[in-house]
């Protein structure tokens, strides 16, 4: 069989039929004893020829099959196992770990170890590589993992208790400035077939698609929050959840001409003059209150350009900052605000040269959903049974979007509906609303559409308890 040509169509591999490989073992049987005949009805020749005939069938239906699963969608896992390793591209991911980005404010020179051990009193989180408290007394945000896998949320400003015993003379303290990144789960069949697919396809979409299959290799990350943005002649690299140096390292080997890489900006969009003085952004800030900011590039107000700036967070894209702003101008346009929080750039050496690698980690929007439904007539369903029904396909929902995406409330609705026809005939649902709240604030849809656009740079996250249900 295995010198048996290959015969083409449109659709693949087609089988042979059952005349030609007839056909072909006749040829075959008459070359090794001339003279034989097979075509006597009902003779021991014969028998055997129809039964060997159905043998091959099979065998070069199998041969069939085998040629068409040599590829990432259709391959078995062991072959798939094998493509990954053929393409570069790590083995399937099993549950992921919770990771917190840490600021640790010490001495100047104190060196932090690998393995160092921090909490939020309820989780503990390791570093996971070594870091040297700088001139400054503050690190840049370094990354943390959880001690044991699971997907929770870490809120800003929650990790500050050092469980690492120090020298009695040393005296470190540490902080999250943004909100951690959950972990994903464990990578399913499906979502690991996609991964080899694209790795597969990166040299033939390019620049980018390269550039997110290194990513997604990377220990922790998350393809939802992995995207490539063309910002003018620049990108704009998001990715989260994995180790900060290890997805600069990532990017470093993959993105080809590094001196166009840059992060996001936080523009200004308004200045109040009123005292305190209130400042509306473009994106999320992702501040809280306390912190020190400057706004540079102010034009019309410039009096408050270069200062050293207390934020008041009043909003998701506004604060006040402390001091009176009417005698320094009216805001007639400009002003980028920073430190940019999302914003990261790592140093990485490739000896005896370093190269300065900026992306942003998207923030995190907290949200929750409450649904308010009614039906016609009498209803004998409990909110509570309810909300057992359409709080996994929700929350599924929301987890799943790509980071800058949006959250699309026709999809809420009609995962509602789904999920309770089993139980209830949807048809009889006579009133649905969807109310959202984002970082705690209820959010409306845009302007005639029926999606909240979120944020460009942050990623949509609810929490296990974040689906309630009201009649």
């Amino acid at each position: 069989m295995s010198d048996l040509s290959v015969i083409y169509d449109a659709s693949g591999p087609v089988p042979q039929t059952a005349a030609d490989l007839r056909s072909k073992l006749v040829t075959l049987a008459t070359a090794q004893s001339p003279g034989i005949t097979t075509e006597l009805p009902a003779s021991l020749i014969e028998d055997i020829l129809g039964t060997n005939v159905g043998a091959l069938l099979i065998c070069d239906q199998a041969r069939v099959d085998l040629i068409n699963s040599v590829g990432p969608l259709t391959a078995n896992l062991t072959m798939l196992n094998t493509l990954a390793q053929q393409y570069g591209v790590a083995s399937q991911k099993t549950e992921g770990s919770t990771t917190v980005p840490v600021v640790f404010s010490g001495p100047p020179g104190f060196p932090i170890p690998q393995g160092f051990i921090v909490s939020d009193g309820t989780y503990q989180y390791t570093l996971l590589d070594a870091v040297i408290i700088p001139t400054s007394g503050n690190t840049a945000a370094v990354t943390c993992e959880a001690t044991i896998t699971g997907t929770w949320a870490v809120p800003a400003n929650t990790v500050n208790q050092i469980l690492t015993s120090l020298p009695s003379d040393i005296s470190i303290t540490c902080n999250n400035p943004t909100a951690g990144t959950p972990a994903g789960g464990a990578e399913s069949n499906a979502e690991f077939r996609e991964r080899v697919w694209q790795a597969g396809m990166s040299t033939v979409q390019g620049y980018p698609g390269f550039i997110r299959q290194k990513l997604t290799d990377v220990d922790n990350v998350q393809v939802r929050l992995v995207s490539v943005v063309a910002d003018g002649t620049g990108w704009i690299i998001m990715c989260g959840g994995g180790d900060v140096f290890s997805m600069a390292g990532a990017i470093y080997k993959s993105a080809g001409d590094i001196s166009r890489l840059k992060g996001a900006t936080i523009n200004v969009t308004g200045i109040t003059n009123a005292s305190p003085g209130v400042v509306t952004t473009d994106i999320t800030h992702g501040y809280t209150t306390g912190q020190i900011i400057q706004i540079n590039g102010l034009t019309g107000i410039t009096g408050i350009n270069g200062l050293s700036l207390t934020a008041t967070v009043l909003g998701p894209n506004t604060f006040s900052i402390g001091v009176n702003t009417s005698a320094s101008g009216t805001w007639t346009g400009g002003g980028v605000v920073t430190p940019n929080l999302r914003n990261n750039t790592v140093s990485i050496n490739d000896w005896p040269d370093s190269y300065l690698i900026p992306f942003v980690i998207p923030l995190q929007q907290q949200v929750t959903v409450r649904f308010k439904w009614a039906t016609e007539g009498v209803n004998y369903l409990t909110d509570a049974t309810v909300a057992s029904l359409v709080t996994a396909p929700s929350i599924s929902y929301i987890n799943g979007i790509y980071a800058g995406k949006p959250l699309n409330i026709n999809n809420l609705k009609d995962l509602f509906l789904q999920a309770i026809n089993t139980t209830l005939d949807m048809s009889l649902i006579s009133n649905l609303d969807v109310v959202v709240t984002v970082n705690g604030v209820i959010t409306n849809v845009d302007d005639n559409t029926n999606i909240i656009s979120g944020d460009p740079y942050s990623y949509w996250f609810i929490a296990d308890d974040g689906v309630t249900v009201g009649s």
